[in-house]
């Protein structure tokens, strides 16, 4: 059982992540006058309509907020690529940070500006946990995913390609998760306000867990499985290059 958990961290920590994606898109939303924390099209939207209107007080605040996410993925890639971070862990506490310093915010500040360590926190998790077993997966909105579920059980119909199955199930798991942890950051909104931006400590906390239980030693394979491991990730490191192709 630790065998098969073990080969399915890596998908299980992204819905994992993907949860608290959905977390904080909701906890966003619901607290900071439907300002999306969590990507930038509606951010450019809105910062178009200020600009139009005149308004450049509120310009500039988006214009901040459109900075504040870009560097979180600047950062990201740098760390991942000049450190040697454990990157998957330190996600866990930047989304904390996040999280914390948001719902300390004092009230009557602007929905935007409140919104800043979220913009932070849900981009740098993006760059830390954007796919899994060799799929393109953003953790932290849904869009794609939901396109890439679809077309995944359509070929699956059509081919009956054990591989589109398995793409599919990843991709509509990938969905609901992102949809459950936009139901629990309801819930703790309108249970606790913004102090419910704690209960994403839960799935933060649950994703420490799965990494842990992910590095305790299990016995050596027979060479059989060890063979299977090493075909399935070339096959892994296949999908991903075509993926990144696409």
């Amino acid at each position: 059982m630790r065998r098969i958990f073990q080969k399915e961290l890596d998908m299980i920590l992204h819905w994992n992540l993907t949860l608290v994606g959905g977390f904080l898109g909701t906890y966003a939303i619901l607290l900071h006058a439907g300002n999306f924390g969590s990507a930038q099209t509606g951010n450019v939207m809105e910062m178009a309509a200020a600009l139009t209107g005149k308004n450049f007080a509120e310009v500039g605040i988006r214009f901040l907020a459109f900075l504040i996410f870009g560097s979180a993925i600047v950062i990201s890639y740098l760390l991942t690529n000049f450190t040697k971070l454990d990157m998957r862990k330190l996600v866990l506490w930047v989304d904390a940070a996040g999280l914390t310093v948001t719902a300390m915010m004092p009230e009557g500040m602007s929905a935007v500006v409140s919104l800043y360590p979220i913009f932070f926190c849900s981009a740098f998790q993006w760059g830390s946990y954007s796919g899994a077993s060799g799929y393109n997966s953003a953790s932290i909105f849904t869009t794609n995913n939901f396109k890439q579920s679809l077309l995944a059980w359509t070929q699956f119909v059509l081919t009956k390609d054990p591989e589109f199955r398995r793409k599919g199930i990843m991709y509509t798991m990938t969905v609901l998760s992102f949809f459950v942890g936009a139901c629990i950051g309801c819930v703790s909104v309108y249970t606790y306000g913004a102090y419910g931006a704690f209960i994403g400590f839960v799935p933060l906390i649950v994703a420490r867990l799965f990494m842990y239980i992910g590095k305790i030693p299990v016995e050596n394979g027979t060479p059989e499985e060890t063979e299977e491991e090493a075909k399935e990730a070339l096959e892994e490191a296949n999908l991903l290059e075509n993926d990144q192709k696409l």
